[in-house]
């Protein structure tokens, strides 16, 4: 009776209201002088085009994981060719964009943020960088990871976006970082934006339930994803606030997932008192939403490093909060950023 309650609170809540994120412009994959990249993904992955809404309509109100994508309008009213015809050109223009660059480096936002909440995120971090506009390059990456309207609203967004933080670093970074050659790429990631990443670098292991979904209600066939191609890049991540778990690092056979060569480094922060990645420490919420304690227990990092030697960990225990904002302004980030050489 009990796992049937809470089955039953779960999808009351996951019934909530949340939003998906989408773009403001229609326009929103662009370039902005001098060296900014702006890359906005909808839950699958995919680029939004130039005047999107025109062919493509606001999505519901009350966003889930089955009624709207790009993937999925454009084929279902034959008109997906354009759309991947449209990916391409943008992916080859981005290779072009940073073909004389030595660096770059990618801001991927968590759940629950909205295109100008991040991008007000992404400027501050930037200020404490020492950028240079003709050999650095910024990409600014925006995905669906929902937008939360009530209380009840944010335990759909956690449920709901775990899985679009897996497709968008499958479909949608991941592509990025392919078109990419002998580079200095920097990863900087908050909160679910690390399973992006992850995603990126390494295959999710997603359910069958997910998989099922992608490939036929929205015509996304996973297990036909591009594997990240080794492209002689130098890829290092910093992950404020990860909320991912071991589950992240594992296999379906509970092996230890093996990334890239290419991957140089992954710092993180540990937090064990940031109350959203504990998710109240207690209760059924803690036990049933996904997991989150890579960026809380020190023991699960510990575990972790002992086969993952690019691992490393920066303490943040004494901050409550888990915004983004008061990560990228705690001055043990600006100590980050120069163990990496990025500050002024």
């Amino acid at each position: 009776m009990k796992n049937v309650f809470y089955i039953m609170m779960i999808s009351f809540l996951t019934s909530c209201a949340a939003i998906h994120n989408v773009p403001t412009s229609q326009n929103p994959n662009n370039f902005i002088q001098p060296n900014t990249t702006s890359s906005f993904v909808d839950q699958n992955g995919n680029f939004y085009p130039d005047n999107w809404l025109k062919s493509y309509g606001k999505p519901p109100m009350n966003a889930s994981r089955r009624d709207y994508s790009l993937m999925k309008i454009a084929t279902e009213n034959n008109f997906q060719n354009q759309l991947t015809t449209y990916e391409e050109l943008r992916l080859n223009n981005i290779e072009k964009r940073v073909k004389n660059k030595k660096r770059v480096i990618i801001f991927v936002h968590g759940i629950d943020n909205d295109y100008l909440f991040s991008l007000k995120n992404y400027n501050k971090a930037k200020t404490y960088m020492n950028l240079n506009s003709s050999t650095d390059e910024i990409i600014n990456f925006y995905w669906d990871g929902l937008v939360n309207e009530s209380l009840f609203g944010a335990a759909k967004v956690w449920v709901s976006a775990t899985t679009n933080s897996q497709m968008a670093g499958v479909f949608g970074l991941r592509r990025i970082l392919n078109v990419i050659h002998n580079k200095d790429i920097y990863l900087i990631s908050h909160s679910r934006g690390a399973s992006v990443v992850l995603s990126a670098l390494v295959n999710p292991s997603l359910r069958g339930s997910e998989i099922k979904r992608a490939k036929n209600a929205h015509h996304v066939d996973f297990t036909n994803a591009e594997m990240l191609k080794e492209n002689n890049n130098k890829i290092y991540s910093i992950m404020l606030a990860p909320a991912i778990g071991k589950i992240d690092f594992t296999t379906d056979a509970n092996q230890y997932k093996t990334f890239s060569t290419q991957l140089k480094r992954m710092h993180i922060t540990i937090n064990n008192t940031d109350y959203v990645l504990g998710k109240g420490k207690t209760g059924f919420m803690s036990r049933n939403l996904i997991a989150t304690d890579f960026g809380f227990k020190k023991d699960l990092f510990d575990e972790l490093s002992k086969n993952y030697t690019f691992l490393e960990e920066t303490d943040f225990t004494g901050q409550d909060s888990h915004e983004f904002r008061k990560y990228i302004t705690n001055p043990k980030f600006i100590s980050i950023l120069k163990a990496f050489k990025l500050t002024k």
